[in-house]
């Protein structure tokens, strides 16, 4: 829906080495908080040629013969182009179970600007699943994995769980840091539900003004008003969810990035988002995210999601038939939940995602 306040900003971070993939070596310092000093810990960070175009692609753990998790999406808007890399506050807490692999995908973060800021004709969602594939079956050679596990964020989402259930003989687990489902305009309007009923219960007539001065689609008009988008943005702010207290700090400090770099996500992301194009959210195939899993599927999210709203997400889960399944909800939480409440993603990798992960290798 919206962009965050941050959604310039970001990525950096670790990678591979397989024969069957070309790649170009970087190495650049990582500050002490982030060091990974365990002897069989891994902290590697390349372009790697993936259908011929080399993409920038990040691993970090603390024992490289964890289980490993593929992070599809980025933080900071829930369209094509963002990217999650220089924040690695949010997967630190990850990093003693699991080998965490942050991929800029085309049109994204380092690999947009590396292609300098070229983007592919045909790029859309399905050159983006092949390029998943890919990626995927180079982790399980490279780690000797029969499964990996898939994590989605924002749009990412909506790719990973059509990888999730269209090849569950690659991954042994899916979790969705929040739950794309359905188009935008759906999303909208549950989120714009919210805040009325939010308002209501504390007779706010001021956020109630707004909302109906805002519409039913501020973001969806043809023409975007900027007093309706403005509207909805006061009676937002009224109902806040938690976000990061250094999120402009983390991409500043960001290993691998510099100042020039960082500016340039917004640039791919905005790219990416006109390359889409905005049909892209009304032609995706939702209906196809439902139905029958045979990789199980697990939700994690805040119920103050605006781009993944809880209602829509508990209603998908409840479409989805899975060998296993679970929401956990986040009380108070919202887009950024994967950085402002790490423990409830760490518990559910730990407890529910690590025994899958361990079972299919056996």
């Amino acid at each position: 829906m919206k962009p965050s306040v941050l959604a310039l900003a970001v990525t950096a971070f670790a990678i591979l080495a397989a024969p069957s993939v070309a790649l170009a070596q970087t190495s650049a310092p990582v500050t002490p908080d982030f060091a990974i000093r365990d002897p069989n810990g891994i902290d590697e960070q390349q372009f790697v040629a993936i259908n011929g175009a080399e993409q920038w692609v990040t691993i970090r753990g603390r024992d490289r013969a964890n289980p490993v998790v593929l992070v599809v999406g980025g933080l900071g808007t829930d369209g094509p182009g963002a990217v999650a890399s220089p924040f690695l506050g949010a997967f630190q807490s990850w990093e003693p179970y699991v080998t965490v692999v942050n991929w800029d995908q085309r049109g994204a973060g380092k690999t947009f600007t590396h292609a300098q800021g070229k983007l592919d004709p045909d790029l859309g969602v399905d050159m983006i699943l092949r390029d998943a594939l890919a990626l995927s079956d180079l982790l399980r050679a490279r780690f000797h994995k029969r499964k990996i596990v898939l994590v989605g964020v924002g749009f990412g989402s909506t790719l990973a769980a059509k990888l999730a259930r269209e090849h569950p003989e690659r991954y042994a687990a899916y979790l969705a840091a929040g739950q794309i489902a359905d188009p935008r305009i759906a999303r909208e309007s549950a989120a714009l539900r919210r805040l009325r009923t939010l308002a209501a219960a504390a007779a706010d007539k001021d956020s109630l003004a707004d909302l109906d001065a805002a519409g039913p689609h501020p973001f969806n008009d043809a023409v975007r008003d900027p007093a309706k988008v403005a509207a909805f943005l006061r009676a937002s702010r009224r109902y806040p969810a938690r976000t990061p207290e250094h999120q402009i700090q983390d991409v500043v400090t960001a290993p691998h990035w510099g100042p020039a770099e960082a500016l340039q996500v917004g640039v791919g992301m905005r790219a990416s988002e006109a390359k889409f194009g905005p049909a892209w959210n009304a032609t995706f195939d939702f209906a196809g995210l439902r139905g029958t899993y045979r990789t199980p599927v697990f939700v994690v999210q805040g119920d103050a999601d605006i781009d993944a709203p809880l209602e829509l997400s508990r209603t998908w889960l409840a479409q989805v038939s899975a060998p296993e399944k679970a929401l956990v909800v986040i009380p108070g939480a919202g887009d950024h939940a994967l950085q402002t409440d790490p423990e409830p993603f760490v518990k559910t990798l730990r407890d529910r995602i690590l025994p899958l992960a361990r079972k299919a290798e056996r």
